[in-house]
């Protein structure tokens, strides 16, 4: 099917395909997990001190990546990546902070990895959007597999994210609450808005306790519609959110405006469309007497296994142009800084704005001609 074909499927098909090919792995008795390339290095011991690195700002201005792949890789390459990032004009990145891996046991805590990618956007000068997510095996209910598994409480969700909020007081500008917890792909057995606010409420004000200048934004939802019980549209979501008492436990929401078959700007009057969808949402704040508050996009990105270097920058201009024109708008992270595998079929191995050699793609020179620091 050609390009032009292929837009004319309803948004969100491809995810919910995932979803439930997700779940019949899982029913089948298989899972994939990603782990880290390399053992994290054992827990310091000495008190890290307290750096100020500057407060992030929150405006539809800010471009960062979102580069989940930092978490494992060398010290050299997270700095090579990390001077790429300061190349192109960015200032702020959002990595993932595994609850998994950083405490595997009740009692074992390992910050090894997460204090290498810290130290490291400090020295640079970047801000860090942490997103903590990944249940660990203690922590999630028997009969569901890991990582992917709702927790089975709240309160040890809440533990940990105080700890993190703790260690890096004045370090960690951000907190994002767990990850596209509106798809089974990200939340099982099903997505469940009260559940998911549990977590919010338990983690809200142990971060803010933690660190009063840290920023928590709720909900990185994908960009799917409402399918039976595997996904649920953002905008249901964020009502059954306000409905379970999301109101007051969390400064800003987040979306994933994915549509690999679509500019964002042209989305405008269809259904389905991400920018309908992130639409929606700001209506559900604002009817909930939120519509103050923001919504921050914490990833968003165009494959090149899915179009050309040319396509793709064209549709990240695009994104993040049209992205600012929205009232309610805040920071854009681009996923991701570089390939995993250039010249991969496989989308998740070709949104780097960078090839795997470390060049650079068209969408490189459009995000350092559009961050404030390019």
């Amino acid at each position: 099917m050609n390009r032009r074909e292929d837009a004319k499927l309803p948004r969100g098909v491809i995810p919910v395909l995932c979803s439930v090919l997700a779940l019949a792995l899982v029913a089948a008795g298989s899972v994939v997990v990603l782990r880290p390339s390399q053992n994290p290095g054992p827990e310091r011991v000495q008190a890290i001190p307290v750096i100020e690195t500057g407060s992030m700002n929150p405006s539809a201005a800010t471009i960062g990546f979102a580069d989940s792949d930092l978490y494992g890789k060398s010290p050299e390459d997270i700095n090579r990546t990390l001077d790429l990032m300061r190349q192109s004009g960015v200032s702020t990145v959002r990595i993932m902070v595994p609850w998994a891996f950083v405490q595997p046991a009740p009692d074992q805590w390992d910050w090894g990895v997460v204090d290498t990618m810290v130290d490291a956007a400090q020295a640079h000068g970047i801000s860090v959007l942490a997103a903590l997510n990944s249940t660990p095996g203690w922590a999630a209910p028997p009969s569901l597999i890991p990582y992917t598994a709702r927790p089975d409480s709240a309160t040890a969700y809440g533990d940990f994210a105080a700890a993190a909020a703790s260690r890096y007081r004045g370090r960690i500008s951000a907190y994002e609450v767990w990850n596209e917890a509106n798809s089974v792909l990200f939340w099982t057995p099903n997505p469940d808005p009260a559940a998911y606010t549990e977590l919010l409420k338990a983690a809200y004000p142990r971060i803010k306790a933690a660190d009063p200048s840290a920023t928590v934004v709720g909900a990185g939802l994908a960009p799917v519609f409402s399918f039976g019980s595997l996904t649920l549209s953002p905008a249901e979501f964020v009502k059954g959110m306000y409905a379970a008492g999301a109101k007051g436990n969390f400064d800003a929401l987040a979306y994933h405006p994915y549509l690999y078959t679509m500019k964002f700007s042209a989305g405008k009057g269809y259904p389905e469309s991400p920018i309908t969808q992130v639409t929606g949402m700001h209506q559900v704040m604002a009817d909930n007497g939120d519509g103050g508050k923001t919504i921050w996009c914490t990833e968003y990105g165009e494959p090149t296994s899915a179009v050309d270097e040319t396509t793709q920058a064209d549709y990240v201009r695009d994104f993040i142009t049209t992205w600012r024109t929205l009232p309610f708008a805040g920071p854009v992270y681009i996923y991701s800084t570089r390939d995993r595998n250039t010249g991969s079929a496989t989308d998740q191995d070709t949104f780097g704005v960078y090839r795997t050699d470390w060049t650079p793609k068209s969408a490189q020179q459009v995000i350092q001609s559009l961050a404030p620091g390019g």
